[in-house]
């Protein structure tokens, strides 16, 4: 039979695609087997689940992380599929295939399905909430200083042409406890107040904000709040309606490891009709009243990459069988291994080291200011490649071994000392 026959039949059947990262990678599936006492055999099998080289390990999930083989295969496959046939009837399925990533999405968040929106990436997800919200000159928006510019400068745009009030909040460099995070906001409350927008996790200093705590405060305020999860979402096991933000936002390129330029926005139900969309495209309707249902309405964006959302439930499913938990703890561990890493060899941290205060992001005061070039000789020198943000960023995740932190730490030494 011919490749292209092998391939044609692959194609065929709606389920079979979505199923396939289970199917074509089980030595995940089995893996879940392996005894706690094992957790370096089952880790190195997770690890199996990525096409990147040991001469080039990525420890910079804050802002991009390999798919897992199983995503790339999947959008691989359906772009062929697409690119075989563009025909309406063909493309038909993938409306099926964007409900399925949907749900899958949804149920890890413990969200409805009609609350979350797959967008492009965090930055539009942000952008979403910053334009959509009705607000009125001189009404208050208190922003973290540490904030994306995305949940930031945006900000500062839409003030600057309605006139609204920005407050930027400064958080202490070294915080000491959950509530002295909480104090530093919540102070800064007022009856003009309309909005809270917040980074859970700050790319520039690790710093971990008590989200749940922080909504509660400003709704007993009347404040609406949302989170830039780009930190979070595939790295936390995150449940949205505990936490009882208002929106949240994410870019499945980071933690989550799924494809490229597909987004997160999760809007709670009671908030979604007072939120205006950016974009209307074809499907959105033939008036005012969009036919689009729930958050959907901001999915209205016009020829999009449909391997790619399906490319998100893939990777979801990746999600499930590992565990959102597991990877949480996973993240976790390795982050203070390296952060006591670090310490031991008498440099100064900018992330906190307690865990309550901090996550998956590490930052290293770099010394003499020489950031870049440590960041750059780690990737050349010793195969690591973190970024030069806040100092020197190190960012593991489950991909990473307990051996690539100790490389990352030996590579640090030597280029410190």
């Amino acid at each position: 039979m011919e490749p292209s026959q092998n391939r044609r039949q692959f194609l065929q059947g709606t389920a079979a695609l979505l199923l396939s990262a289970a199917a074509s990678h089980p030595k995940l599936s089995s893996a879940q087997s392996i005894s706690a006492s094992s957790e370096d055999a089952y880790w190195s099998i997770v690890r199996s689940q990525f096409a990147f080289s040991e001469s080039a390990v990525p420890m910079n999930a804050a802002n991009l992380c390999p798919s897992f083989r199983s995503v790339a295969e999947t959008v691989s496959a359906l772009t062929y599929d697409i690119d075989r046939d563009c025909s309406f009837n063909n493309r038909a399925k993938f409306d099926d295939y964007l409900e399925q990533s949907r749900a899958t999405v949804a149920q890890q968040l413990k969200v409805s399905a009609d609350e979350i929106a797959l967008v492009r990436n965090t930055s539009e997800a942000n952008n979403i909430i910053n334009n959509g919200l009705e607000l009125s000159a001189g009404d208050e928006v208190i922003l973290w200083d540490q904030n994306h510019p995305t949940n930031n400068v945006a900000w500062d745009v839409r003030a600057a042409r309605y006139g609204l009030t920005i407050k930027k909040v400064n958080t202490p460099v070294e915080p000491t406890s959950l509530q002295e995070l909480i104090d530093v906001f919540t102070s800064q409350f007022s009856n003009q107040t309309k909005v809270l927008s917040l980074t859970h996790v700050s790319n520039v200093s690790g710093i971990k904000l008590p989200i749940k705590e922080l909504v509660a405060a400003a709704h007993a305020r009347n404040i609406y709040v949302h989170v830039d999860g780009a930190q979070t979402w595939g790295a936390m096991a995150l449940d949205l309606h505990d936490l009882d933000v208002d929106s949240f936002s994410g870019s499945a390129h980071k933690w989550f490891m799924g494809p490229k330029e597909v987004g997160l926005l999760y809007v709670k139900e009671q908030n979604i009709d007072r939120i205006w969309p950016n974009v209307i495209a074809p499907g959105w309707g033939n008036g005012v009243d969009t036919v689009l249902r729930g958050a959907r309405k901001f999915e209205s964006l016009g020829q999009r990459d449909d391997s790619a959302l399906v490319g998100v439930g893939s990777a979801a499913q990746q999600h499930d069988l590992i565990g959102t938990k597991r990877i949480e703890e996973r993240v976790v561990t390795l982050a203070q291994h390296l952060k006591e890493g670090i310490a031991e060899l008498g440099l100064e941290l900018v992330t906190p080291m307690d865990s309550e205060l901090s996550f998956g992001v590490c930052i290293t005061r770099a010394p003499g200011g020489r950031g870049g070039e440590i960041s750059n000789r780690l990737y050349t020198e010793h195969g690591i490649a973190g970024a030069a943000t806040g100092g020197i960023r190190l960012c593991p995740t489950i991909y990473n071994t307990v051996e690539h932190v100790e490389r990352a730490l030996a590579g640090v030494k030597a280029l410190t000392t």
